[in-house]
């Protein structure tokens, strides 16, 4: 294979077939059957809610322990454990000022012994529960009325062990194009990932907020391991190991979604450091299902979704690296430059008809779908960072912040290295010009854009 076929696929092939495929289940999940709730409540199992939290704002909390109360269960059969990790002195203050409603059992705990984070935090109100089921929610997550029965609903007729809900983005910040985009993005990826893959039958795995578990699903694999990042991701394959089924539903979850740079950046690298490390640990628990081939082929591409964005950037390097050695030859001049656009420009459209109906106008359409597009380009080089590091490190350190915070000494070093890889593309972009290269030269331009627009636009975000 010469340099040339080899960045190729790197830029255009590889991406290309992992949004193909999700283009594919995208297209099945428009079968998923509406789950209705039903309203005897009295048969309803003991139900725990779990709810991990640091450095929240009692607002928050507050909220949403007034939206647990708002939803149809019986509040006998019903606990809440809220895991603190904040504080002594914070924590005193959490039991001074919320507000807990009459009917509602809430029960409040410190972690003093901080073992791993989320998903430490998960285990221990899990052993503090004693519900048949389990929920777990983030503390800026939000229910409609109706969600937990009908997810329970779809636990009892499906027998499911586990139900993911339907994740559904929203942001406070109403102008925010970044957040707009997202919540477009999500949606694709929710409906392909969860209800397309349950439409196809293939694994789904447990989102971070908004699971149902049986409680004896938990116990066959010992609830959640606290020295993995990525919560919902590690459990989903010892689950699926044991045997266990989980399944999708279209019981929407209201998820906060990040409104500027800074705050992207962060989830970003988390979940893609979260998630290599789950590839590492855990692929033998897929390799040693009792599933098809086909099922564990998709279950690690679910776990190589990152490398796209690292493939682009790897093959975008060696255009750099290699341009004085083959100048004079137009590289990306091929058919898969051809089957990139027509994947991209279908993703696209999908992405802005989903825009619409979300209540965008067509510009803010527009506009959301090219900031994130250029943020998310312009992260490459940290989600590879990232995801080397889960992969092959033991040391796991990453920034653990609400959605809208901010560090600005690192976030300026993460925009200066932004804003040097850019210029080096255009460069790279304006030499291939000077050599008649004119579709690498294109598509180098069009690269750099997404770091230079980043570096120059990242603060209209905050």
């Amino acid at each position: 294979m010469n340099i040339d076929l080899i960045i190729q696929v790197l830029i255009f092939l590889y991406p290309s077939l992992f949004l193909l495929y999700q283009l594919f289940l995208y297209r099945l999940a428009s079968r998923v059957k509406q789950i209705s709730a039903s309203s005897s409540l009295n048969k309803y199992s003991f139900l725990s809610i779990i709810v991990p939290t640091k450095g929240e704002d009692i607002l928050i909390i507050q909220e949403l322990i007034d939206n647990i109360s708002q939803l149809e269960w019986d509040k006998r059969n019903m606990e809440v454990i809220i895991v603190s990790d904040d504080s002594e002195q914070y924590f005193e203050e959490l039991l001074e000022k919320l507000k807990i409603p009459e009917n509602l059992n809430v029960k409040l705990y410190r972690r003093e012994k901080k073992q791993g984070h989320k998903s430490g935090a998960l285990l221990y109100g899990y052993e503090k529960s004693k519900g048949d089921i389990i929920f777990i929610m983030d503390v800026d997550s939000r229910l409609p009325k109706d969600a937990l029965i009908r997810a329970y609903n779809k636990m009892l007729t499906s027998g499911c062990d586990a139900v993911a809900l339907q994740w559904t983005g929203y942001s406070k910040n109403k102008h925010s194009k970044l957040a707009k985009g997202i919540m477009a993005s999500t949606l694709f990826g929710v409906k392909a990932l969860f209800n397309g893959k349950e439409n196809a039958n293939l694994v789904i795995f447990p989102v971070g907020s908004g699971t149902l578990f049986k409680r004896e699903a938990l116990q066959a694999v010992g609830g959640w391991d606290y020295r993995l990042i990525q919560d919902d991701l590690e459990i989903g394959t010892r689950l699926v190991n044991k045997g266990k089924k989980i399944c999708s539903s279209d019981v929407p979850i209201e998820i906060e979604v990040p409104d500027n740079f800074f705050s992207f950046y962060v989830q970003q690298t988390r979940w893609a450091m979260g998630t290599a490390e789950v590839l590492r640990h855990r692929i033998g628990y897929i390799i040693t299902s009792k599933i098809s081939v086909i099922k564990k082929i998709d279950m690690i591409i679910h776990l190589l979704q990152y490398t796209t964005a690292i493939s682009m950037f790897l093959g975008s390097l060696l255009l750099i690296v290699l341009a004085p050695f083959i100048g004079n030859n137009d590289v990306l001049r091929s058919p898969l430059f051809l089957f990139w656009v027509i994947i991209l420009a279908l993703y696209a459209y999908i992405i802005y008809n989903i825009s619409l109906k979300l209540g965008f106008s067509k510009k803010d359409a527009l506009f959301s779908m090219g900031r994130l597009s250029a943020f998310y380009a312009a992260i490459s080089p940290f989600i590879l960072y990232s995801f080397l590091k889960g992969l092959l490190s033991k040391k796991k350190t990453y920034i653990v912040t609400p959605k809208g915070g901010s560090k600005a000494g690192i976030q300026y070093k993460v925009i200066t290295i932004i804003g040097i890889f850019g210029i080096a593309y255009l460069l790279s972009a304006i030499r291939y010009l000077l050599g008649h290269d004119y579709v690498t030269a294109l598509w180098l331009a069009y690269y750099s854009a997404g770091y230079l627009y980043t570096s120059l636009t990242f603060k209209r975000e905050l």
